[in-house]
């Protein structure tokens, strides 16, 4: 399942202390004293596609890393040669203080009806995080270095206390050395001045999705939507670039939730099933706007008689 706020399941160990006693190692430092994950889908954190990811299954791509749970993860082309880098930006300049990866594997039923009982490739094993106040660009500095445990979560604490907007992970090997690398969750610990802050002007537009355009309208926090050309309608609230939107499919017969981040251009999150059921990542790409589409049946929905 998944949930409004990053779950921190289990214990999370303190990696790489230089300060920690021969004699007696250092405690474990819990997430929570750290802050909290402002990474997650729900403060506004997004992660971007990688080079290849769109001949890969949704299972396996980059925007799983930030929806709080080893269901789903990342999995690189089993060909790439390392370094990997993978992008993410948070809503606004962060206080980072850790970063946890987890390279834990859960089995799950997918929404298309496949299974994943295997894991595929090797978890991450040598990594850094890199921050950057400037832009996607950079620069960019290395925050913290460190190891990932082999399907284990593990937390490691940055030397000090970071500010950061846009990170990159660069992977730099795996458990196994070679091939396909993985990994089910990445989350980062710490403070944003505002939970889900840089928000769009406005996201009504029409965005392309590979089933079907979503067609959404804002007013105000009032958001309004229509996707597949009619086939269900979306209402819900905006928080900054956060939207939390609930969905409902006539033809279908079905009703859900869908988590959604817009920033760049794009529509970056998850639609999910009742009880948290993660359906699949709902990312797309702003093609049009409202005055200039043909909304056919989903204009409707986006101007509601009074």
């Amino acid at each position: 399942m998944r949930h409004w706020k990053a779950a921190t399941a289990g214990a999370l160990f303190l990696a790489g202390c230089s300060n920690a006693s021969v004699d007696k190692p250092a405690d474990p430092v819990s997430a929570e004293a750290l802050g909290d994950n402002i990474l997650h889908i729900t403060w506004g954190g997004i992660a971007e596609a990688d080079q290849g990811e769109a001949k890969r299954h949704w299972s396996t791509w980059t925007i799983n890393l930030v929806d709080g749970g080893p269901e789903y993860g990342w999995l690189s082309e089993k060909d790439a040669a390392f370094p990997h880098t993978l992008s993410f930006e948070l809503a606004g300049t962060g206080k980072v203080r850790a970063v946890a990866l987890d390279n834990r594997f859960a089995p799950v039923v997918r929404e298309d009806g496949s299974m994943s009982q295997t894991a595929e490739g090797s978890p991450v094993r040598r990594f850094a995080l890199l921050g950057s106040t400037v832009g996607p660009d950079g620069p960019f500095e290395t925050l913290v270095t460190g190891e990932a445990k082999a399907d284990a979560q593990t937390l490691i604490e940055l030397p000090k206390e970071a500010s950061a907007r846009w990170l990159r992970l660069r992977i730099d090997s795996n458990w196994k050395g070679s091939g396909a690398t993985r990994l089910s969750d990445l989350a980062v610990y710490g403070e944003l001045d505002q939970r889900g802050a840089a928000g769009e002007a406005d996201v009504s537009g029409v965005y392309a999705h590979e089933y079907g355009p979503i067609a959404l309208r804002q007013s105000g926090q009032d958001i309004r939507g229509c996707y597949n050309n009619g086939l269900g309608t979306l209402h819900g609230t905006a928080f900054g670039r956060i939207m939390r939107l609930a969905w409902f499919s006539k033809e279908e017969g079905s009703i859900g939730s869908a988590t959604l981040v817009a920033a760049n251009g794009k529509l970056y999150g998850f639609w999910y099933r009742p009880e948290d059921r993660m359906g699949s990542p709902w990312n797309a790409v702003r093609e049009a706007n409202l005055t200039d589409a043909d909304l056919g049946p989903c204009r409707a929905a986006l101007y509601p008689p009074a």
